[in-house]
């Protein structure tokens, strides 16, 4: 089991996608901790959500800041450098991303 971030293509399916697993779950929401920003929205791992289109530039700033303290984290570091990417073409198509516990 993990939680899917996705991009939707137009037939409502995803598209694209990044995947994070519990442990590296737990990793993350305690280098987010008390914050109040969108990526507290991922908390629950059992959990949907979405990221308004309007709200990108926002998660993007979001997740340069985590880049930066998980530098060590391997893992960590590749799921927010995928994250970041997913962002920018999420921009690009305007649409928003979804968070699918799977």
């Amino acid at each position: 089991m993990s939680l899917d971030i996705t991009l939707l293509g137009t037939d409502g399916t995803p598209k694209k996608q990044v995947s994070i697993g519990v442990d590296d779950h737990y990793r993350l929401t305690q280098l987010i901790g008390q914050s109040r920003g969108l990526l507290t929205r991922l908390n629950d791992y059992y959990a949907d959500a979405e990221f308004e289109h309007a709200e990108l530039d926002r998660l993007a700033e979001e997740v340069r800041t985590l880049l930066i303290r998980c530098a060590g984290d391997t893992a960590l570091f590749s799921f927010l450098t995928g994250l970041g990417e997913l962002i920018v073409e999420a921009k690009e198509e305007q649409k928003p991303l979804l968070a699918i516990a799977d």
